[in-house]
C-alpha cells in the first residue's frame, strides 16, 4: 500500500524546481552540446521503447571452415 503525501500544487512545485535546476546546469553548454545532451537521454530512456534500426547482419563462418574445406 503506497500513498502520496504530496498535493497537485506541492508536486507542480516540484516539478518546476527541478526543470529549472536543470536548465540552469545546462545553460552552461553551447546550443550543440544541449542537442548532444538530450539525444542521449532520448537514447537511454527511450531505447526500449523506440524501434531500432534494423542492422543488417551478414552470416560469417567460423574461424577455419574455408580451410578444412580447401584440403
Amino acid at each position: 500500500m503506497s500513498s502520496n503525501p504530496l498535493d497537485s500544487a506541492d508536486l507542480q512545485d516540484l516539478e518546476a524546481a527541478g526543470e529549472a535546476a536543470l536548465n540552469a546546469a545546462l545553460s552552461r553548454l553551447s546550443p550543440a552540446e544541449r542537442d548532444a545532451y538530450w539525444a542521449s537521454v532520448r537514447r537511454c530512456y527511450n531505447a526500449p521503447y523506440n524501434d531500432a534500426a534494423l542492422k543488417v547482419r551478414t552470416p560469417q563462418a567460423p574461424a577455419g571452415r574455408d580451410e578444412a574445406r580447401a584440403g
